[in-house]
């Protein structure tokens, strides 16, 4: 009962500090998007095999961001909810760390207990992600991301700091700007694969629909291939 409540305090604490912040920089701006996709398909692991329902709500203030994500199957079979903070740096850098609650291996995350933290048990995962950008002239991207905390454990039970790699390149192909990407699992044994190498190697490019004078849609495709799964996968998205 004492955990429990320390957790609900700690949880009444940050919302407290982050609604001040929201008030004393009244100057930020709140964005809403929404997406639907074909799947679910993130760093070389097809995390829903259906189409998907994806919204962000996220608070931008100068180079801070705080935001809420989520992810609903069609079919009810995936469903995700995940907190994310940002700050950028400079227009090379920025950093960002996200707690993601998806549904591991029950029916949703509604089965699972939100305030549940220990390292054993929890069905949350902390990543954080260090992001680099070069130049305008040489615009590769580079980022580092780690999973700290949470259900990302070995056959011992210890955290297994499962780490992603990924770089990318815009192309002109066409009059279209294509990204290109490859993205690699660090470390042997880690949940992007068993062993180092490229899990996620592709390229994805972006359209935008007019439908009147007042509204457009974004449209994306994405391929997608993970050379140590032996699978390939193209990926449709819309956004509103």
């Amino acid at each position: 009962m004492k955990k429990i409540t320390f957790k609900l305090s700690a949880l009444l604490v940050l919302m407290i500090i982050m609604a001040t912040n929201l008030t004393v920089n009244a100057q930020g701006k709140v964005a809403v998007s929404s997406s639907v996709t074909t799947r679910h398909y993130w760093r070389g692991i097809m995390v829903s095999n259906t189409a998907n329902f994806e919204m962000d709500m996220a608070y931008t203030n100068e180079n801070f961001t705080f935001g809420a994500w989520g992810g609903y199957a069609f079919d009810n079979t995936y469903s995700e909810f995940d907190f994310h903070v940002g700050y950028k740096f400079s227009d090379h850098f920025n950093v960002a760390v996200w707690d993601l609650f998806a549904n591991r291996d029950r029916a949703s995350i509604d089965d699972y207990n939100y305030l549940d933290l220990d390292k054993s048990t929890t069905n949350h995962l902390i990543d954080a992600s260090f992001n680099f950008y070069v130049t305008d002239n040489f615009p590769l991207s580079v980022s580092w991301s780690t999973m700290l905390y949470g259900r990302d454990l070995d056959a011992n039970g210890d955290q297994n700091y499962s780490t992603y790699v990924e770089f990318g390149y815009p192309v002109k192909i066409g009059g279209e700007t294509v990204s290109l990407f490859a993205g690699l699992n660090a470390f042997e044994n880690q949940v992007y694969g068993e062993s180092f190498g490229f899990v996620n190697i592709g390229a994805s490019a972006t359209r935008t629909v007019k439908i009147t004078e007042n509204f457009s849609l974004n449209t994306w495709a994405k391929i997608g291939i993970n050379p140590q799964a032996e699978t390939a996968n193209l990926i449709l998205g819309i956004g509103f």
